[in-house]
């Protein structure tokens, strides 16, 4: 009783209650919110992109010696090994708990310096959870053990793989990919929403009508905003409740911090909307100029494939694109557990895109 006389009295909330069921029950709105995420999201749940197609394998070469470097050098020389820097072992075993190797091959001090079987020995450990990576792994390093062992004359002990399991956590393609629609998803909501809506009120005089009548036309706006913003929480509600349940997606981060990131992302997509709808005269003009700014953020910014794999001129421009920011916080907190203190760093970078997106909105918006 006492909410609904706030919300009468109060201009804001009255609006803004209004402008969200004007949101629901458009059709066309809540098809293209929810419809092409939640199909993305079947589609490569379903599909199980990226189940097997390379070992992941971390190298610890601590003999360095002709043996362990042709060691090294044949299991490069396949492709059916995807071979990381040679790091540390503490590093690499600490990767392998994380599920970003299969396999972790560490060749000892003194590896072939004798004769004994200690000196012929590798270790291999191996992520239990991926048995067909760490199966395959495990064969082929022991063939190429076994290969160099022929062509030793007169050696009298076999090469030896120490195979050590460990429980790592076992991320697939599909819980890379959540994070990443979930961000896409806030951006098109806020970018495409904003800017279309509101083209269209101001090409049929609605927002010019608007100005003379009672209502403030600061609570209209805010009401919009808080609409979208509202939206944007729902929307990522559903997508990360159908990837749990659905395709067992494992979020091990605290979802109210997702939910925080979600605002906030939703905030700088909703004031690039209000600019381009400021800029643009109508929705003919308004419609590029919108997917010229989403198009290149969706490939660029990590949605679909790490942004590593890219030339590092592009990754350094995209590693600051506002979804870039947002797709690696949502990730990191979601997926990798992260606090969400701990990515003050994207925070930081989002906050600042909040800024200057408002103010460039608050240049371009026109009522007319």
């Amino acid at each position: 009783m006492m909410l609904n006389r706030l919300i009468q009295t109060n201009p804001t909330l009255s609006m803004t209650r209004a402008s969200m069921r004007m949101w629901f029950r458009d059709r066309q709105a809540i098809f293209w919110t929810f419809f092409l995420p939640l199909v993305l999201i079947s589609i490569f749940g379903l599909l199980d992109v990226g189940a097997f197609s390379s070992v992941d394998l971390g190298v610890v070469d601590k003999a360095n010696n002709e043996a362990s470097r042709k060691l090294v050098g044949d299991i490069q020389g396949l492709g059916a090994f995807d071979i990381s820097d040679t790091g540390t072992e503490a590093d690499e075993r600490q990767a392998l708990l994380e599920g970003d190797r299969n396999l972790v091959l560490i060749i000892e001090p003194g590896f072939d310096d004798s004769r004994s079987q200690a000196d012929r020995e590798v270790t291999v450990i191996y992520n239990q959870g991926r048995q067909q990576e760490s199966q395959s792994g495990r064969t082929i390093i022991q063939q190429i053990l076994d290969e160099m062992t022929f062509a030793d004359a007169g050696v009298e002990v076999r090469y030896r793989v120490d195979a050590q399991p460990v429980d790592s956590r076992n991320l697939r393609f599909i819980d890379f990919l959540m994070p990443g629609v979930v961000a896409m998803s806030i951006m098109q909501m806020g970018l495409f929403s904003v800017a279309f809506s509101f083209v269209q009120l101001k090409s049929r005089g609605i927002l010019r009508r608007l100005l003379a009548t009672p209502v403030n036309p600061a609570s209209f706006l805010f009401a919009q905003v808080i609409t979208r913003l509202t939206v944007s929480v729902i929307q990522t509600l559903v997508l990360i409740g159908l990837a749990v349940i659905a395709f067992d997606v494992q979020l091990v981060g605290n979802l109210s911090a997702v939910l925080v990131l979600a605002v906030l992302g939703g905030g700088v997509f909703v004031s690039m909307g209000f600019a381009v709808s400021g800029w643009a005269g109508s929705e003919d003009v308004a419609a590029p100029i919108a997917n010229i700014i989403a198009l290149p953020m969706m490939f660029l910014s990590g949605v679909f494939f790490p942004r590593d794999a890219m030339p590092k001129s592009i990754q350094l421009v995209a590693d600051h694109l506002p979804l870039s920011y947002l797709v690696d916080a949502i990730r990191s907190v979601a997926i990798d557990g992260e606090s969400l203190w701990s990515q003050w760093p994207d925070v930081l970078g989002l906050t600042a895109w909040v800024v200057v997106t408002f103010l460039v909105a608050l240049r371009l918006f026109r009522w007319e």
